[in-house]
């Protein structure tokens, strides 16, 4: 009788044991593939600089599920690449900075043109 309920245990937690196995590995390829997916995604962006796409794909590299979460999320999007100035269409300010020149004729008086 305990022979029985023994072979039973036994063939349960070798069920059991196989199918967390199939379930992890599953997930582990959906993670693998959503972070070739985001790599290969990042790469062809066209309005991310080559620092900004190296910065990417080791952010995606460090933290695979994080990083390939929010590349689709908000890199692809273009919003956190312009703030960070890692964007080759848009800069981070409209406004001429310091060091730039602004489009005020040269010979028109202005304040501090006296």
């Amino acid at each position: 009788m305990f022979t029985y309920l023994a072979d039973t245990t036994d063939t349960a937690y070798t069920w059991a044991t196989g199918i967390i196995g199939v379930i992890v590995l599953i997930i582990g390829l959906v993670l693998v593939v959503l972070l070739i997916a985001a790599v290969i995604s990042t790469l062809i962006h066209r309005d991310t600089t080559a620092g900004g796409k190296l910065l990417w794909i080791i952010f995606e590299l460090w933290f695979p599920l994080l990083g390939s979460v929010a590349w689709f999320v908000v890199g692809r999007k273009g919003h956190l690449n312009r703030f960070l100035g890692i964007s080759k269409d848009r800069a981070r300010h409209s406004a001429p900075s310091v060091g730039q020149h602004s489009n005020i004729a040269v010979n028109q008086e202005g304040l501090g043109h006296a």
